[in-house]
């Protein structure tokens, strides 16, 4: 018998567990780029600062715009090529609930693409004014030819821009791409309650920024007090690292602002010692203070950051959680409820999330899984109700594929959410025959309650369309009954 994935946390107890805007206009004649080679490289040579200094983007309301170098150009074209008005709303369509016990079966929703063909993993952020921010990337775009000191095998670089998209009407209508002067993958953008924002990205170790002498994966963090038209950068590793391996510091996706104000953030490398807690006291300008963690049953030979890619939330009564992603194949298994998959066929989108805490930010105790396999990049949002919402992704394991969520709800010292029940399809739109599209959204909700979810999915295309052209963005709007 599968072990249940209803979790309850806390005290009273642990169960399992410029932007033009309206109608936008796509580039549709534009020519696809080609690889960047020399001068592609020279580009990300002069923009190498994103990845280590204090970089400045674009004016997002399309004023002061920089005229971007011939690569620039390429890239920026091939962002935006869905035909003139795609962007616009679309019918209306439904979201299914799996096995509904207090919701209906069907939620109404519509569904809006963002982007263009190959734009992949979407992350959204509501500012003060209303306005809807999404960051993505443009996954594995050649850069070059330069071999990976340490790994021969590998002699192609890539450059994986990061994208910025403006809603100023609630999600219904979206602004082509913006190419903000930040580098790094997976784009997660986020928005402190002073209003900064923050992007987190990691540097891969065969990415063209990457200039380390024996390049390893590490976290970045961009803050910007401007909504988005200039950015700072800070490069946050951990106290121990190990560079001369093939080697991952990541962080994890957001700043938590605690109850005194204060922020806080993980950078994890490899290693029991491995992972430290940085806490900044002047809204994310600085991370003076930093705190070494202890994670519980962390096995020595554990091969990946633990929390990296995390997500850290408080409740009320202080504790601190942290949902953290851990890889199946050097995890133990879920009691009771075996993967019945080879170890050889194992990748990491069969990992899965488990809950820890802390009360003094330096001992995490592991108190429960949360979900079962394939399922990852989770985040809670307080809903205005008083409810809490969980939205995470589903990219093995179990189809369909894509973003789902549960509604849950919060204790002064934990939450509690059951992952069996009224689970909100949000996303089913990658065949059953395909991998993984993404998901990796999160949701807002608009003032008028409406809830807005970015992802990520896959669709069978032409072979001869190109690479990525199958991967696609999209926000759905929808509300809880």
């Amino acid at each position: 018998m599968a072990r249940p994935s209803n979790t309850r946390l806390g005290i009273v107890a642990v169960i399992g567990f410029g932007f033009v805007l309206g109608n936008i206009t796509g580039c549709s004649n534009s020519q696809p780029s080609k690889p960047a080679g020399n001068e592609g490289q020279k580009e990300a040579e002069a923009s190498a600062q994103a990845a280590n200094g204090v970089t400045t983007a674009n004016d997002l309301t399309g004023q002061n715009q920089r005229q971007p170098a011939e690569t620039g150009d390429e890239i920026t074209a091939r962002t935006d090529q869905r035909p003139s008005g795609e962007q616009t709303l679309s019918g209306p369509d439904f979201i299914k609930v799996k096995n509904p016990r207090n919701l209906v079966p069907r939620i109404a929703c519509q569904r809006i693409p963002v982007g263009a063909p190959g734009d992949y993993k979407p992350a959204i952020a509501k500012l003060a004014n209303g306005d809807l921010l999404i960051s993505a990337y443009r996954p594995n775009i050649p850069a070059g030819t330069e071999p990976v000191n340490g790994f021969p095998e590998r002699d192609l670089r890539v450059i994986e821009p990061p994208l910025l998209f403006q809603s100023r009407d609630g999600g219904l209508t979206w602004s082509p791409p913006y190419l903000p002067n930040i580098a790094g993958k997976e784009p997660y953008i986020s928005v402190g309650r002073d209003g900064t924002l923050f992007i987190s990205t990691h540097i891969v170790w065969y990415s063209i920024y990457n200039r380390e002498e024996f390049p390893y994966t590490y976290g970045m963090l961009y803050r910007s007090e401007d909504g988005g038209r200039t950015w700072s950068s800070m490069r946050l590793e951990p106290d121990v690292i190990r560079p001369k391996e093939r080697y991952h510091n990541l962080t994890t996706r957001a700043p938590l602002e605690l109850d005194d104000g204060s922020l806080l953030l993980a950078a994890s490398g490899v290693g029991s010692d491995a992972t430290t807690l940085l806490r900044s006291t002047d809204g994310g300008k600085t991370w003076p203070e930093r705190i070494p963690v202890k994670v519980d049953n962390l096995s020595e030979d554990y091969p990946w950051p633990i929390m990296g890619e995390g997500v850290l939330w408080q409740a009320r009564s202080g504790k601190v959680y942290g949902l953290l992603r851990v890889d199946t194949r050097d995890w133990p298994a879920l009691e009771g409820d075996p993967l019945g998959v080879n170890q050889q066929q194992l990748t990491d989108q069969f990992d899965r999330l488990i809950v820890c805490s802390s009360t003094d930010l330096r001992n995490w105790q592991h108190v429960a899984d949360l979900g079962r396999y394939g399922q990852m990049y989770p985040s809670i949002l307080r809903l205005q109700d008083g409810r809490l919402l969980l939205t995470f992704t589903q990219r093995a394991h179990e189809r369909p594929l894509g973003l789902r969520a549960v509604v849950g709800t919060e204790h002064d010292d934990g939450f509690e959410f059951d992952l069996d029940h009224d689970v909100i399809m949000i996303d089913t739109k990658t065949p059953d025959n395909l991998a993984s599209g993404g998901g990796f959204g999160s949701t807002v909700q608009l003032d008028d309650g409406t809830l807005v979810s970015s992802y990520s999915y896959r669709i069978e295309v032409d072979k001869f369309a190109g690479p990525d052209r199958e991967l696609h963005c999209e926000v759905a709007r929808w509300r809880l009954p």
